[in-house]
């Protein structure tokens, strides 16, 4: 067929024939790759009264079993000025019997020389793509950009209380000012907020039966202020975005030595970033959980293969991600949120899931919510004979006494025990069993063709601007 396609034009009968109109018939392709021929159009209009008055001047390209090659535009003018009879080449070694994509290969080959929309110029360099190539090159490339991220990490936060009590409005409305005073850097620090009452400290508690201490720079004070900022964002006295968790972000790294080296830079990256939501067509909002920053690296590619969101919450989960979890549940619209959770099997990590689930429905509202530990569990430390290395549960603990009648031992297990790929494997098998398989293999599909019209896109600007592109995208193609 390539053989075919290259020396097409080679094929074409020297001298034009007559031949019925009625007996061409239009390729179904070329609707699909260049349009539909629109009879109102102006150009289709002009063409027609030339017809009718100098007659079809250019012959129609017409293959051997009579399916139109080139001059679909031709055929239509020529029925409405009434011709009975048109002047077409033929190709005599070219029948239409290929496979459809063939067929368009055809076509383009014979209409290099029409003007084309950026649309139509796309359509056409995807013709020359791999499917299946173009959506490796677009995992490679998602890996790539995942490898060179910097890993994001949550600090510890307090346990989620509810309301701010009469005696403490002193406390909040002091705190109220301070944040309002740094209103232009917002998002502040707790850290920021701590500093600033310490310029005129209120009370921290003024109930007669207290010792109505004020506030000071101690970390009895630090945390009442933390305890007190998590309640007050609960009950909307303070904006979400006016406080932001103790992160260590990272700034000033995006620099190159001259427009050259920008250029290429950013033509390297260029159409890279595309990720489907493969899990837009689920019925559920499904949500990672995993407790330690350890096993972060091995988890991420896991549910980045499966569009699944995940939070490191370090423990007991801080305020900000879960309210951010409840927020993308929300924008999903999506009637049900269920959370994965992954924690080491002891006193601390067998309670993260129910205090996640019992905030995210008490402190958040979200009736629709379910909780499931996919690691660490009992089951799990026995199936796959994880040493415990000698650890026991603390009985100094206050879960010690919960977690003892529940399992029936003290023996504790971490995560770091378990084998990386077994974590893995038991992460995309808990996903997979909560997901319908059906749709997410669809927008798999869907996510391949989008591979090829990206590629195809990278082809259209590889063309527009020669010489500038470096071997990046020419290797892309």
């Amino acid at each position: 067929m390539n053989a075919i396609v290259n020396a097409s034009h080679r094929l074409v009968a020297a001298a034009p024939v007559m031949m019925p109109i009625t007996k061409i018939k239009p390729s179904p392709e070329n609707d699909e790759l260049y349009g539909a021929v629109d009879p109102d159009s102006n150009d289709l209009i002009l063409l027609t009264n030339s017809i009718i008055r100098d007659g079809l001047l250019e012959p129609i390209i017409v293959s051997r079993d009579g399916w139109i090659v080139s001059g679909h535009r031709r055929h239509a003018a020529s029925l409405l000025a009434g011709l009975t009879e048109v002047p077409v080449c033929l190709v005599p070694r070219l029948r239409r019997k290929m496979a459809p994509a063939g067929w368009k290969k055809i076509l383009r080959s014979f209409n290099h020389q029409r003007v084309k929309s950026s649309a139509v110029r796309m359509k056409e360099a995807a013709l020359d793509i791999d499917p299946d190539i173009a959506h490796k090159q677009l995992i490679d490339q998602r890996e790539e950009l995942d490898r060179d991220a910097l890993p994001q990490i949550e600090i510890t936060g307090s346990m989620v209380r509810s309301g701010v009590s009469e005696r403490k409005q002193e406390f909040l409305n002091a705190s109220l000012r301070v944040i309002e005073g740094l209103r232009p850097f917002w998002p502040v620090t707790v850290r920021q907020v701590h500093y600033g009452l310490l310029n005129n400290p209120p009370l921290r508690n003024t109930s007669k039966g207290s010792q109505r201490a004020q506030y000071q720079n101690d970390t009895k004070s630090y945390n009442d202020l933390c305890d007190l900022l998590t309640r007050a964002r609960l009950i909307g006295a303070i904006p979400w975005d006016a406080i932001t968790d103790e992160t260590r972000p990272t700034s000033g790294t995006r620099f190159t030595r001259d427009a050259a080296e920008f250029v290429d830079t950013e033509f390297h990256h260029f159409l890279r970033h595309y990720r489907r939501d493969l899990l837009q067509s689920q019925a559920d909002h499904v949500e990672l959980i995993v407790e330690k920053l350890t096993v972060q690296g091995i988890v991420q590619p896991v549910a980045a293969k499966y569009c699944v969101p995940m939070t490191v919450g370090r423990g007991y989960c801080s305020l900000q991600p879960r309210y951010q979890i409840v927020q993308r549940y929300k924008r999903s619209g999506k009637d049900r949120l269920k959370l994965l959770i992954v924690s080491d099997f002891d006193l601390d990590g067998d309670e993260i899931a129910d205090s996640f689930f019992r905030s995210i429905r008490d402190d958040f509202g979200v009736a629709g919510v379910t909780a499931s530990k996919v690691l660490l569990r009992q089951d799990q430390v026995a199936e796959l004979g994880i040493p415990s290395n000698g650890l026991e549960a603390k009985e100094s603990s206050s879960k010690f006494k919960k977690f003892v009648e529940r399992y029936g031992s003290t023996d504790v297990y971490e995560l770091e025990a378990v084998p990386p790929l077994v974590i893995r494997q038991t992460i995309a098998d808990a996903i997979e069993a909560t997901i319908d398989l059906n749709a997410f293999n669809r927008e798999l599909a869907d996510e391949r063709q989008d591979a090829v019209r990206l590629q195809a896109i990278k082809e259209q600007f590889k063309d527009a601007f020669p010489g500038m592109l470096g071997n990046e995208l020419e290797s892309d193609g």
